[in-house]
């Protein structure tokens, strides 16, 4: 009996160091493959998210006579991005993003719908292992415009200024190796023009943005 308690503490004993060794092997493979991960010089992945987005006539050119008052309504965005790492902190990434930026004139009681292909460009700068700074320039091409006024719907595309010019910046937290939570502020750069049924109108946009994006 007593050989038999040895032995069973000996098997239990080796049983032990066994699985530490095997713990030890495993856990330099796991940061190799985290350290892979974060060293690519090339990635891709997907977004999506959603906005708050408002028109700004006060801001356009000539300014309205009186202060035009704007509600922010509520949007979406999704789409792919690819980045390049140009060091260990910085990267330099491209989204292609479809974006629904919407408002509403409360004066008139009209809403704007508008859909967009976004092309923002972003300087990206780690400043802890899991947070990072962003800035940069967006592009965005008309796809679609609307005007909603009581329940009735106006297709406004050809009415409306294709091109938009924005400064964008923001912060991004790594969730997971692959996957992040960002948030960023737009701020529109150019007048955009809006032929609306009272008439020649110019407006900036402003956007918040929240997304998940998962990088491959």
């Amino acid at each position: 009996m007593k050989y038999a308690l040895t032995l069973s503490l000996v098997m239990c004993l080796c049983s032990q160091i066994k699985a530490q060794n095997n713990t030890d092997l495993l856990q330099p493979t796991i940061a190799m493959q985290q350290m892979q991960f974060r060293n690519k010089a090339v990635y891709f992945g997907a977004s999506v998210g959603g906005n708050l987005s408002t028109m700004n006539f006060n801001k356009g050119y000539p300014r309205p006579p009186s202060p035009v008052e704007n509600n922010w309504k509520a949007g979406f965005t999704a789409g792919l991005l690819l980045g390049i790492m140009l060091n260990e902190k910085i990267a330099l990434q491209q989204e292609y993003l479809w974006s629904r930026m919407q408002s509403k004139e409360t004066s008139s009681e009209t809403d704007y719908v508008f859909d967009y292909l976004s092309l923002p460009v972003m300087l990206q700068y780690t400043v802890f292992p899991r947070v990072s700074l962003l800035a940069g320039p967006q592009f965005d091409l008309l796809i679609q415009a609307k005007e909603r006024v009581n329940s009735q719907a106006v297709n406004t595309t050809h009415d409306t200024e294709e091109r938009s010019i924005g400064a964008t910046a923001g912060i991004g937290v790594r969730l997971l190796d692959n996957l992040s939570l960002n948030a960023r502020y737009t701020h529109g750069l150019n007048h955009i023009n809006l032929k609306a049924s009272l008439g020649l109108q110019e407006f900036k946009f402003q956007s918040v943005q929240v997304s998940v994006a998962a990088v491959f």
